[in-house]
């Protein structure tokens, strides 16, 4: 009764083939189909999918051309992308340079004939991450990313293409069974709780047009390799384990500024008035009358300003969360020390407070810019013990845990994972056939596994040609006239008053944007201007860098264009 309920539900077998073993044998067995890549000769073995590397403009009309000339197919088998390391090396089409997988599907039989392309009901590949032993799949649901994931490999890659793990007679009993819950999730580990169905990224796969295949009496299937992607993780990425090895922790710690580390009392550069607010803090940066002086700013910024630079900006010591809190703990068992002096200078007592609180009152006023706020600058950092700057190391460890989580919640599909080991990607290919007598299942028919290969990234060069971009004569007067302002900023007042102050003032930070209630402006440019006074400052600047990197033989060659003749 199992069999006769099995073999009339239009779907794909049940998982436990057994169950369908008594249809199978009443119809015979269905005969063995490969997918394999282009191969050598119609009556050679199945070999690894093909990938091609082209670079001709029209390529998929190139490589249908010589799909449809059998004398092309061995050149066509060699035009496969170059090895780096002894590892093909694949470039993104930014480089000009387009991949392409090649198949070609057969009956595994004496003579090994082509596969009736009408029996393929739909075709794909997909492009997997290879991590050790296993092969991982980028897995979706709905608009939902989860990522690489470790699935398994021989499930259908879309998920209402999967058959049932085991029928219980009622969807709802299917659906709760643990063996289903592994098929709805294409039996990942991590998603073996999840409520949705997952589908691997499936790239198409199309059949070469009879005038191509018919010609050649093979049945061929082609696609294009996608090697980018904008897609990111909905699973923030994993952060590094901060301080792992001995040698890491010395470099995170010798990166700490002086006052998080151990040692005696750090002075300060207490300027003439102790104190001073936001305002008189901006107006000495600018270099305009304030009670505190820019010697004195500048002193203070490199003491002061890097303190909490590294505090705020790095670690985020002042916000929220584990790391921030167990800082802040470490933070309170500082102190700054401030000499009580008479009028003649002579030291009454020390008074001692939380280095924390005057590190707030600090942020307000260097950080925050906050109106009205003021502070005043202690003699001394005080000492810090081993006990503490332990303390303050390990926190920073839990800080940078916690800031690199807000840096980079997510992952590209192809970004570097940050160990400094390219990734290794394979293609794999399948087909699924129709049915082949009423009543019987289709089938999903999988290749093997290309050759591993690396991604190039987007700024190496593959060797392509490169584009040439004309620039108008500075010199020639008349051109210049016909060179049109193509491109319009509109300026606010602020920004429009600024930049109407004279350059002098610019450069020396005394720019000041007025109060607003100006006029806005809208300003006129040509791009190729524009483009040509960009390559000016590019130009000084690669000779400057040249200095300390000496590449401008690798990045700049110029050859001269010889005049046209007569």
């Amino acid at each position: 009764m199992t069999a006769t309920t099995l073999e009339t539900r239009p779907q794909s077998p049940p998982r436990p083939l057994a169950l369908r073993a008594p249809t199978a044998q009443a119809h015979g067995p269905a005969h063995p189909v490969r997918l394999s890549g282009l191969r050598a000769g119609p009556q050679q073995p199945a070999v690894a999918p093909l990938i091609v590397e082209r670079r001709d403009q029209d390529f998929v009309e190139g490589l249908l051309a010589d799909l449809g000339d059998p004398s092309a197919h061995a050149a066509l088998r060699a035009s496969v992308p170059a090895r780096q390391q002894g590892v093909p090396r694949l470039f993104p089409p930014v480089q000009r340079v387009f991949n392409l997988v090649v198949m070609e599907a057969f009956c595994d039989q004496p003579g090994q004939p082509r596969l009736d392309p009408a029996q393929i009901e739909s075709s794909g590949f997909v492009l997997r991450r290879v991590v050790g032993a296993h092969k991982q799949a980028w897995l979706k649901a709905g608009t939902q990313v989860f990522g690489w994931e470790a699935v398994d490999e021989s499930l259908d890659p879309v998920q209402d293409r999967r058959g049932l793990a085991v029928d219980l007679g009622h969807p709802v009993l299917n659906a709760l069974a643990p063996s289903q819950r592994a098929v709805r999730t294409a039996g990942s580990a991590r998603l073996a709780s999840a409520r949705v169905a997952v589908n691997e990224d499936v790239q198409p796969l199309f059949k070469a047009p009879p005038a191509v295949a018919d010609g050649v009496a093979r049945t061929l299937l082609f696609g294009n390799l996608r090697l980018t992607s904008g897609e990111l993780t909905e699973r923030a990425a994993t952060p590094p384990v901060f301080g792992s090895t001995p040698q890491e922790r010395q470099q995170l710690a010798d990166d700490l500024v002086v006052h998080l580390r151990q040692g005696g009392a750090r002075n300060f550069t207490v300027p003439a008035a102790r104190s001073f607010s936001t305002e008189q803090w901006a107006a000495a940066a600018q270099q305009r009358p304030s009670a505190l002086g820019h010697a004195e700013y500048l002193a203070l910024d490199r003491q002061l300003g890097a303190l909490l630079l590294q505090l705020g900006n790095e670690f985020d010591a002042f916000g929220s969360g584990t790391g921030p809190a167990a800082m802040q703990a470490a933070l309170r068992q500082l102190q700054v020390e401030t000499d009580m002096r008479d009028g003649q200078g002579r030291l009454l007592r020390t008074e001692r407070s939380s280095a924390y609180d005057f590190l707030l009152r600090a942020k307000a006023v260097l950080l925050d810019a906050v109106p009205g706020a003021s502070l005043s600058v202690p003699d001394r950092w005080g000492a810090v013990s081993a006990t503490v700057a332990q303390a303050v190391f390990d926190a920073s460890l839990l800080c940078l845990q916690q800031r690199f989580a807000q840096v980079l919640p997510a992952r590209g599909r192809f970004e570097a994972d940050g160990s400094g080991v390219e990734a290794r990607y394979v293609v794999r290919a399948f087909v699924r056939l129709k049915p082949e007598r009423p009543g019987c299942p289709g089938r999903l028919v999988w290749s093997d596994y290309s050759e591993p290969f690396s991604i190039a990234p987007w700024f190496e060069s593959s060797g392509a040609p490169v584009p040439v971009i004309p620039l108008p004569d500075l010199m020639d007067r008349a051109q210049l006239a016909r060179v049109r302002p193509t491109v319009a900023f509109a300026l606010p007042p602020k920004l429009a008053a600024l930049l109407r102050t004279d350059a002098k003032d610019l450069r020396d930070g005394k720019g000041d944007g007025g109060n607003g209630l100006g006029l806005g402006w809208i300003c006129s440019f040509s791009l190729p201007i524009i483009t040509l006074c960009a390559f000016i400052v590019l130009n000084i600047f690669l000779q400057l860098f040249n200095l300390i990197f000496w590449w401008l033989p690798f990045l700049k060659i110029c050859i001269p264009i010889p005049k046209a003749k007569e």
